[in-house]
């Protein structure tokens, strides 16, 4: 069928939270962690900060550390170290990615972005080049929606006025995001340029949950060319 929207993810798809960010000038390292640990804590009830309940960057490291003994001035540190990261990633946008959004749009295709994010995550998202690139904007922590939840990949759909057949959803496949799209009838794009360098052995499996596997996210400009989606 052929395809008049994308959707796509943010973190690990368009932008990396991590690449910008000197060594040492994060949250896990304020805290004296390892990535892996902060990451395994900060999995833990993500859907509270994700969905908006929580809406201060401090009380945000606090409720990750809630089973520690931190004092308030290291929550605090941590908390500023996470959002100047944040803010970097959102900031630092590849001009090739934005190329891509700018010549979907020109092209005719609608867009929309579909991200799992706190308070950290969106707070400096207007000052992005990325906030002009899309039709419709669709952020976790204001919907109360979550991927792979199939009513968010809907509710895109819903506000662009596409079927689910004329669209692809593109993402790294965090958050069984992909699973989430083929469950609401969207063509899936793995997206594979920043994970493979941080997390290589998720790629088998994630592929599994995809149509389309590139490891340039320009390359779906050439998926939209193909005759199954022309």
């Amino acid at each position: 069928m052929k395809k008049t929207a994308v959707l796509f993810d943010l973190f690990y798809t368009l932008i990396s939270p991590w690449h910008h960010t000197p060594k040492g000038e994060d949250e896990y390292t304020v805290l004296g962690m390892e990535l892996s640990q902060f990451e395994s804590l900060n999995a833990v009830n993500y859907e509270e900060r994700a969905c908006g309940r929580i809406r201060e960057p401090a009380a945000m490291i606090a409720h990750i550390l809630k089973d520690y003994d931190y004092p308030e001035e290291t929550i605090q540190k941590a908390a500023e170290a996470r959002m100047a990261r944040i803010r970097r990633a959102i900031y630092h946008v590849d001009k090739k990615n934005l190329d891509l959004l700018r010549t979907l749009r020109e092209t005719g295709y609608k867009t929309a972005l579909i991200s799992n994010a706190d308070i950290a995550d969106i707070y400096y998202w207007k000052g992005s080049a990325l906030s002009e690139c899309f039709d419709e904007t669709l952020f976790s922590y204001d919907t109360g929606l979550l991927k792979p939840d199939p009513r968010i990949y809907e509710l895109a759909l819903e506000r662009l006025g596409a079927a689910p057949g004329e669209a692809l959803f593109a993402g790294d496949g965090g958050h069984r995001e992909l699973v989430g799209a083929k469950k609401a009838g969207i063509t899936t794009v793995l997206t594979t340029e920043y994970i493979q360098h941080t997390w290589p052995e998720r790629i088998p499996a994630l592929k599994k949950d995809a149509d389309y596997t590139v490891e340039r996210i320009e390359e779906i400009l050439d998926i939209l060319k193909s005759p199954d989606t022309e």
